[in-house]
């Protein structure tokens, strides 16, 4: 099969930590203890856009049109979990949400960690080509794909195999809004050329190959 060729044995992906909190988060108050006992922080917009320095101000997402979002933070250098609108803890399951989100934002954090960069500044999401054929985010998003095919396949072969199986034609005229790590899928497949597609694919079989063999040596 085309998804299982060996790759370079000495080729690691960043796991990052795993969530492990019993406790409800079903406001913005909780959310931020939620956070800090996970070593991240939860700010309302304004706190976000305030904390940064005039180059990523200029780049920074609007609060308006999307009611949360997360980052690694250039000069706290931590994640941060931005929220825009507070009615989301009322209707959505956001401690799921947010722990899925700090992922991708713990794989920045262990880049940068081994950079060891003083400073740096956040990738504009504006420009949808340069934003995910970044190397980094390659890495960060394929562990936020591989994550979301774990959740809805019982082997690495299904959750491959949805991988390329997937079309945006399975949801057209049907009404159906597919999973979120879908929509990013074919919204990297839309934007990025083959090369980078394929380092895409190798790294969420690496990911994949962690999260359903974890438990074995």
């Amino acid at each position: 099969m085309k998804h299982l060729k060996p790759f370079n044995i000495f080729e690691a992906v960043i796991m990052p930590t795993s969530i492990e909190d019993n406790a409800q988060v079903n406001s913005f108050e909780s959310a931020i203890e939620f956070g800090q006992r996970n070593d991240f922080d939860v700010v309302e917009y304004d706190e976000f856009y305030n904390s940064l320095g005039e180059a990523d101000k200029r780049t920074a997402p609007p609060n308006r049109g999307i009611p949360f979002f997360a980052l690694f933070h250039p000069i706290r250098k931590k994640p941060m979990f931005v929220v825009c609108d507070k009615n989301v803890f009322r209707f959505m399951p956001m401690k799921e949400i947010m722990s899925d989100i700090i992922g991708h934002e713990k794989v920045h954090a262990e880049q940068t960690a081994r950079r060891g960069d003083l400073e740096f500044n956040l990738p504009d999401p504006r420009d949808r080509k340069a934003y995910f054929s970044n190397k980094e985010e390659v890495m960060a998003f394929a562990f936020t794909i591989a994550n979301g095919l774990s959740k809805t396949n019982k082997s690495l072969e299904e959750a491959m195999r949805e991988l390329d199986n997937q079309s945006n034609d399975n949801f057209r005229g049907m009404g159906i809004r597919p999973a979120e790590h879908k929509m990013l899928w074919s919204d990297i497949k839309r934007n990025c050329d083959e090369k980078t597609i394929k380092r895409y694919r190798k790294y969420i079989y690496l990911y994949l190959d962690k999260i359903f063999n974890k438990d074995v040596d």
